[in-house]
């Protein structure tokens, strides 16, 4: 558990930790220099399996994740922040799948976000989705890992992704084993204004631009410079501005699957499942900005009825704009 002046949410989430039905581990707090509370609140918990580390410099998430990677003995290593909340069942689950599945390297699950936002998340299943998915965004979060892709391939965060760290660490990890979400609720994510993902918004997705692109030399090195740039930047735009973008982004999709043939580190099949949910989401997001912008109305239906982008985006969106207008919903 790397922590950082995370005081009011420590003791919480240390106490989520120590309640887990798996009972045989050690929680490893490596504290970056907090200049509050939390080394004290941590100290203050009396249970023999919390053990501390204190930095003696500031040296940032990432090398603050490689130090604790470093302090660890164990077969199997599983992290999460200092201020989330497992679920009871979260560790046992987890190291259930690596006891189960030797060519499984890396398991993760679904999460709930609690506080300023509220949702649930699911990421793909089997690996052949999940690799596919890291093409477009992190798809392991609190996860148990193998410490053997720590110790025999030399992987490390990289400093320099950081605050995208995360999603650059699996991206090489993918390389060298297979990842398992377990399709279930594993642990509450506390989104509050002074994370990181929250604080530093900006910088973090241009770091998930690099990440992409890593992913995208990965399927195949024979893009060009102009297609990189293309794939990170308008054909991840959340919304098609024309026809013509359209055209292009299905043109770009087509060509990945081609390209992909020639290296074959991805599943086709699950490489055109992930890229025609990506036009469907874009399609939707386009359509609800476009004509249902503040709310559903049956005349807002009616334009979009009739606007040439109807019966694009699947069923389920098409159910969805029908009933919504019907009853006028807010949007």
């Amino acid at each position: 558990m790397p922590t950082y002046n995370v005081a009011p949410y420590v003791k919480e989430a240390i106490g989520s930790v120590l309640r887990q039905t798996y009972r045989d581990f050690e929680l490893l707090v490596i504290d970056d220099c907090s200049t509050d509370d939390t080394v004290a609140v941590v100290r203050s918990i009396e249970d023999p399996r919390i053990r501390i580390v204190q930095n003696e410099k500031n040296v940032g998430l990432a090398e603050n994740l490689n130090r604790g990677l470093s302090h660890i003995t164990t077969e199997y290593a599983a992290r999460m922040d200092g201020d989330d909340i497992a679920e009871p069942f979260w560790l046992e689950r987890e190291v259930a799948v690596l006891d189960n599945n030797p060519d499984i390297g890396i398991c993760s699950g679904g999460f709930e976000r609690f506080g300023t936002v509220k949702s649930l998340v699911r990421f793909p299943e089997r690996h052949e989705d999940c690799m596919a998915n890291m093409l477009f965004e992190c798809s392991v979060i609190v996860p148990a890992f193998r410490m053997s892709l720590y110790r025999d391939h030399g992987l490390r965060y990289s400093t320099y992704a950081f605050p995208a760290e995360d999603y650059r660490f699996w991206a090489e990890c993918l390389r060298v084993t297979k990842i398992y979400n377990i399709q279930a609720t594993l642990f509450r994510y506390r989104m509050h204004p002074a994370q990181i993902c929250t604080a530093r918004r900006e910088e973090q997705q241009r770091k998930v631009a690099q990440v992409r692109r890593y992913m995208l030399e990965w399927l195949s090195p024979g893009f060009t410079e102009e297609e990189k740039q293309y794939y990170t930047g308008a054909f991840m735009a959340p919304q098609i501005a024309t026809k013509q973008d359209l055209y292009e982004r299905k043109a770009f999709c087509q060509k990945m699957v081609e390209q992909n043939r020639s290296v074959g580190h991805f599943s086709e099949e699950a490489l055109r499942r992930r890229l025609d949910k990506h036009l469907r989401l874009t399609l939707y997001s386009t359509i609800v900005e476009r004509y249902f912008k503040n709310r559903y109305t049956q005349p807002a239906y009616m334009r979009y009825l009739f606007s040439g982008m109807a019966l694009r985006c699947g069923r389920k969106y098409e159910t969805k704009f029908l009933l919504k207008s019907l009853l006028c919903k807010k949007a």
